[in-house]
This record gives C-alpha cells, structure tokens and sequence, in this order.
C-alpha cells in the first residue's frame, strides 16, 4: 500500500484500463466521423418532393417528383421539373377581393428538397384556388 490507502495498478489491471480507454476513444472518433457523412447526404443537391391535395369531397391527392432524372408520380415531372430549375417553389396568395358564400378550403402542401434544400411549404385557399403553376397541376 503506498501513502493514502490507494494500492499501484497491477500490470493487468492497468493494460485493462488502456484496452478499455482506447476502445472509447475510438468509438468517439468514429461516431464524430460519422456525423458529418450523414449531413453531406442530406444536400446532395437532388429535388424530392412530395405533393398533397386536400379538399373537401374528394380523396386526398398525393404525387411525388424528382428531378435530375425527371421521374415520381407526378403528372407533369418535365414540367414542374423545368419551373423549379428557374423559380421557387411558392404558392400565388389568395385573392383578397373573392369573398365566399361557402367555406370549401383546398390545402396544398409540398416537403422534400430543391436542388439540395430543405424546402416546405403549406397553404389553405378558403373557397377559389388560383391558377397554380406547374409543380402544383396534380
């Protein structure tokens, strides 16, 4: 025993310690080089959209695009591809000057990414819904 009660490590014991240490430090490296990689995939720079309509009577509609291939379900894909390789993915506002005599609201929603973006995009029409563009024609 040496000063205050503590025994040396015992060659075994201290080779332990060490396999153990460097067992943990390893794994730490892996998982903080792991990280990044799964960020990387994530703006790969591709569109992947998925497109819903709601309204009311009538079954929800949804379609999904891609594009770089041009592909997914979607109708028009050359086309809603062509309108997001120049404009935003937006919604025309609604009309301030329609007034409705019945509540019939259309809600569209968008999810997915633009050419590598996180993109989302939500919007209900009260009763008249505008001319859309392409990626919005489903």
């Amino acid at each position: 025993m040496t000063g205050a009660g503590v025994e040396p490590a015992r060659g075994w014991e201290n080779n332990t310690v060490m396999a153990v240490a460097r067992c943990l430090a390893g794994a730490v490296g892996a998982a903080v080089v792991l990280v990044p990689a799964g960020a990387a995939v994530a703006h790969d720079g591709a569109t992947r959209l998925v497109f819903t309509r709601t309204e009311p009577g009538s079954p929800t509609r949804t379609v999904t695009l891609t594009c770089d291939p041009v592909g997914g379900s979607h109708p028009d894909a050359a086309g809603a591809c062509a309108y997001l390789a120049g404009a935003e993915l937006i919604l025309p506002e609604s009309d301030s000057g329609v007034r409705c005599l019945r509540h019939d609201p259309v809600e569209l929603r968008a999810h997915g990414t633009v050419a590598g973006e996180p993109v989302s995009v939500d919007h209900t029409y009260s009763c008249v819904v505008p001319e859309l563009p392409a990626p919005w024609k489903f």
